[in-house]
């Protein structure tokens, strides 16, 4: 879903640690404060917003860059599944609200209010089941200030590099929609179809989601008119700057064409148009092993942002510094990218799942250095990323959640929803076979085996209804699998025991699980694959046999190997920030 920002191949940052939140801000008065019920994303939704389903917003946005402010008027149009006499919408607090309309009616302001966040608008008459309901609602102010970006949402104000122009960027991760404007800030409650209308300074431009349907240029300023359909509720982007594009077209596979856009800043040609020549194969190999790319009636861009990158879709967010790696291929924007399958195509129905989103998401990484480069640059990738799985909290609780909970509160699994996604992808298809795999995938993302342009519609799922899927596509049932990796924090460990010629070796999953993991040996270059079905095994294995287990590292299991590392590296860091005259504190070791 979000930037996974470490450094491959030595010395890159454990991901739990860049998951770490902002340091809280308590001041109203600051401009990155947020309250709580704005900070949220997701969770438990009050029955009134159950009730709603967003089928169209249509947004129009002025910006002001010198005064930071915008002035917005978005239109909702919402279906109402039972009788309500009052709506319950998601909005940052500290807009101004100049004029709320319902079916064209004026809602005086005894009527509605936002003390927190969460707007409450007492009706004219009760809305039946089964209405529609158009509402508009103007507003504006300053929104809050990015605290994080892009890990803790809101606007950036800033100049381009050479300091000659106004550089706005919107990242609504880490607060959601209502960051920006009114809407249900659940990822169930996306809208069906967007309209954004964005109106700046003359000589700037404002790309946005989906496709350019117009640019009106009137008295000193410029309308950007975009259509988008189904934007996640942390999707849209409202981005401002002198930026340049470049444009091609790539003939898909499955005989469609795909518009290709890189938005970048004026002296940066060289680096863009090598970021640019990546286009084409990203999207050959994303529609080759995976299948079409969801969003081609729009558009594959990429625009330059001032901080690390965000999966905005269609207009995934890039660095400035336009990262070089050993693979061959630009790293951060494949992980974004990736999220037009894992993300905006497939969105999760919880946000207890956000694994769904980054796991795979980051196993599209090696799975590309793999595609590019074969095993040596697949399992380069995956041993990287080994390296940052803390294994602190189960990857799913089993409950609705809310996007905070998960992603960067101390009981979540935060960083582990990347790298152990990641690795129990790995681990999954090395378990039931790539053509297994890869149908479970498409079956997950698009809801059908056989993906073509026009077939198949955005959809949601959850951890469990992953697991259908692969029992459905396998004929077995693997919920012992997700039991252990997805609801346990601890990884099986494996224990062997080598004696009177005998060789013998025993699963201990977490809580005593069952966990029938087939187990490749080799002993004396002579390889077996034993069952474990009960979770043991034997081979015969002589006194002094050279025994290497899994040997072709299928398994996510447990490492004293990279326990210990990552204990000295915790200590390696804590010297470093701590100075040459004060000691470190031990680090505690992972659980």
């Amino acid at each position: 879903l979000v930037l996974v920002p470490w450094l491959v191949l030595g010395g890159g940052h454990a991901l739990a640690d860049e998951r770490a939140s902002a340091p809280e801000i308590t001041d109203p008065a600051d401009p990155k404060f947020i309250t709580a019920q704005t900070r949220k994303m997701g969770g438990v939704l009050p029955p009134e917003q159950q009730a709603l389903d967003l089928r169209h917003l249509d947004l129009s946005t002025q910006v002001f860059p010198d005064e930071k402010r915008i002035a917005s008027t978005a239109v909702l149009t919402l279906r109402v599944a039972k009788p309500l006499t009052e709506l319950v919408l998601d909005l940052y607090p500290k807009f101004t609200l100049d004029r709320i309309e319902v079916d064209g009616r004026r809602i005086p302001e005894g009527r509605f209010s936002n003390p927190e966040g969460q707007l409450r608008i007492r009706l004219p008459a009760t809305a039946a089941a089964s209405s529609t309901l158009k509402v508009k609602i103007s507003f504006s102010g300053t929104p809050p200030l990015a605290r994080r970006p892009p890990w803790e949402g809101g606007v950036t104000w800033t100049t381009t590099p050479d300091g000659k122009h106004p550089w706005i960027d919107t990242s609504l991760w880490g607060g959601g929609c209502d960051l920006l404007f009114p809407c249900i800030d659940h990822p169930t409650k996306k809208a069906a179809l967007l309209d954004l209308h964005y109106t700046v300074p003359r000589g700037l431009m404002a790309p946005g989601n989906g496709k350019l349907i117009s640019r009106v240029d009137t008295k000193g300023w410029t309308t950007w008119n975009w259509r988008a359909r189904s934007v996640h509720t942390y999707g849209p982007v409202l981005d401002v700057g002198p930026y340049k594009v470049l444009e091609g077209d790539y003939p898909s596979r499955f005989g469609n064409v795909i518009p290709m856009r890189l938005y970048y800043l004026p002296g940066e040609e060289e680096k863009a148009a090598a970021l640019f020549s990546e286009f084409p194969r990203t999207l050959d190999f994303w529609e080759s092993r995976i299948g079409p790319y969801p969003w081609a009636d729009q558009k594959m861009g990429v625009i330059r942002v001032p901080y690390s990158g965000l999966e905005n879709q269609t207009l995934v967010g890039h660095s400035n510094d336009f990262p070089k790696t050993p693979f061959g291929f630009d790293w951060l924007m494949n992980h974004e990218f990736a999220h037009e399958w894992f993300g905006n195509q497939l969105s999760v129905s919880n946000y207890d799942d956000l694994w769904l989103h980054e796991g795979f998401g980051s196993y599209a990484q090696p799975l590309l250095a793999g595609h590019f480069a074969g095993r040596i640059d697949y399992y380069a990738y995956l041993k990287e990323q080994r390296t940052g799985i803390r294994n602190l909290e189960p990857l799913v609780s089993g409950r609705e959640r809310h996007e905070k909970e998960v992603y960067a509160d101390a009981t979540g699994p935060r960083g582990d929803i990347y790298a152990k996604g990641s690795w129990v992808v790995h681990t999954l298809r090395e378990l039931i076979g790539d053509e297994a795999f890869f149908e479970s995938v498409r079956i997950l993302v698009y809801g059908r085996p056989d993906p073509r342009p026009g077939n198949f519609q955005p959809r949601f799922a959850t951890t469990q209804d992953y697991l259908k899927i692969v029992n459905d596509v396998t004929g077995r049932d693997l919920k012992w699998f997700f039991d252990v990796y997805f609801y346990r924090a601890a990884l099986p460990k494996l224990l062997a025991t080598h004696e009177d010629n005998m060789l013998e070796l025993r699963w201990e999953a977490p809580d005593g699980l069952p966990f029938p993991m087939p187990l490749d040996v080799r002993v004396d270059g002579r390889m077996v694959t034993l069952p474990m079905t009960d979770g043991t095994g034997e081979t015969a294995a002589p006194p002094r046999a050279a025994i290497t287990l899994d040997p072709f590292s299928k398994i996510l299991m447990h490492s004293d190997a990279i326990d210990a590392f990552q204990l000295w590296r915790a200590a390696q860091r804590a010297i470093e920030t701590s100075g040459p005259d004060v000691a470190p504190s031990p680090a505690p070791p992972p659980r």
